[in-house]
């Protein structure tokens, strides 16, 4: 990153390498409408043979003191180890108490325990959950109105405007092979959907093998894929995370893997390069690399959100000047704080600013670790917090989503003893998991 970085940029993510694990299903909660005692997710974020994990959120419409959710489980499932909560099951029936230190429930506000069980045939999802003896609805059925997709127009055909999970990360398996209360915390890490980032690390052939892996899963649930592609030339400005395609290969290597995409994934275009422009040498035409991968991105189906760095890095007239350089002819928008930490409201406040610049271009916001805001530093500052879950959005704002773009846990680089950039890192990750306030 260039000088004015330091405070504001972003260091990311080559992945190490992976193995394959089924990817699962997660939707975005919904507040409880008039007539619903309660909205619930029942989710199962992983299954083995014989065995699940799952984990349940209920959202309620009024305050509920020492609260209990229960359900019948309708294949003889059985609740093996359980966390954040405490489960006692009787024959089909399994009821769950609230923990000694979260006995009560807020109106509008949401529980969420999970838990491993046992199965055998089949493991289908319990439909009678109740909290307080009061039946919950799912969040379909609590909601109105219809849903928009993040490029203001109508989902993508047969999209249900959920996010799709990728359980091919270090956080799913730091998950898997955790116990206790680190499994607990790491879980809500592990199974909220981020973003899956595609780069120079990996050839043409193998991105775009990555990207149809991701995108078909996607599609074939009716959910939508978030991707990042980080491969410019002249990459980071030669920092923690140097590199990027040759300026001469970038433009066939875009096309290779957009040729990849299947269905309308999310992509967010190079974090920091549009506002490290002409921050160092080695950087070629990148306003033109900026808008033919843009073109080329859309011309396969993506929506693609040019990132534009964070609310600290420049002001809006400025972001807004250099997005139009770019131009927004193939953009459903941009993407703000990155591998940040700067707060949901301030960088709300900041992307409404540059999108009344920008000829009220939609945004979307990184929201994976900016729960306890920023104090300054870009690169593995401690302290900090899980931030929002990531959800669409059709508020009537600018604003077309709250992502995960960065990958919670994943190093900025070798900065306040953290491994290199894009290593798992365990104790923060568990650090930023007990810091969340959900």
């Amino acid at each position: 990153m260039g000088l004015a970085a330091c405070t504001a940029g972003t260091a990311d993510a080559v992945p190490s390498a992976a193995t394959t694990t089924p990817p699962v299903t997660l939707t975005a909660t919904a507040p409880p409408t008039a007539g619903a005692a309660c909205t619930v997710e029942y989710v199962v974020t992983g299954s083995w043979p014989g065995g699940f994990g799952a984990r349940v959120t209920v959202t309620a419409s009024a305050a509920h003191d020492d609260w209990q959710v229960a359900w019948t489980f309708p294949a003889g499932q059985t609740v093996a180890e359980h966390w954040e909560a405490t489960l006692v099951q009787d024959g089909a029936r399994v009821v769950a108490d609230a923990p000694e230190w979260a006995p009560d429930l807020a109106a509008g506000g949401s529980v969420s325990f999970g838990f491993n069980g046992a199965w055998e045939g089949s493991n289908p999802v319990p439909d009678d959950v109740t909290l307080d003896g009061e039946p919950c609805v799912p969040p379909a059925a609590a909601q109105s109105g219809t849903t928009r997709d993040v490029a203001g127009h109508a989902p993508a055909s047969g999209a249900t405007g959920g996010l799709w999970l990728d359980t091919d990360s270090q956080a799913y398996r730091a998950w898997q092979a955790a116990t206790g209360q680190d499994a607990a915390l790491l879980e809500r890490i592990a199974t909220t959907p981020q973003g899956l980032w595609v780069g120079s690390w990996d050839d043409a052939p193998t991105a775009a093998a990555r990207v149809t892996a991701a995108t078909r899963a996607a599609a074939d649930r009716g959910e939508t894929a978030v991707l990042v592609v980080y491969a410019i030339p002249g990459r980071d400005c030669g920092q923690h995370s140097a590199g990027g395609v040759a300026a001469d290969a970038y433009a066939r290597w875009v096309e290779q893997v957009a040729a990849g995409v299947v269905g309308e994934p999310i992509v967010v275009l190079e974090p920091d390069a549009l506002a490290q422009l002409g921050d160092c040498d080695g950087q070629g035409d990148r306003v033109t690399y900026l808008r033919d991968a843009a073109r080329t991105l859309h011309a396969a189906g993506a929506r693609v959100y040019l990132d534009a760095g964070n609310a600290a890095w420049h002001d809006a007239a400025e972001t807004a000047r250099r997005i139009a350089l770019v131009g927004t002819a193939d953009l459903a928008g941009f993407a703000l704080n990155v591998s940040n930490y700067r707060t949901t409201e301030e960088s709300r406040a900041y992307g409404e600013a540059v999108s009344a610049a920008a000829g009220g271009l939609g945004f979307v916001v990184d929201t994976s670790r900016n729960g306890n805001g920023s104090d300054g530093q870009w690169c593995n500052p401690r302290g900090r917090a899980l931030g929002e879950r990531p959800r669409l959005v059709d508020d009537g704002s600018a604003l077309d989503a709250l992502l995960w773009v960065k990958a919670p846990g994943e190093s900025d680089g070798t900065c306040n003893g953290g491994p290199a950039a894009g290593q798992w890192w365990q104790d923060v990750a568990l650090e930023m998991a007990r810091n969340a306030a959900w």
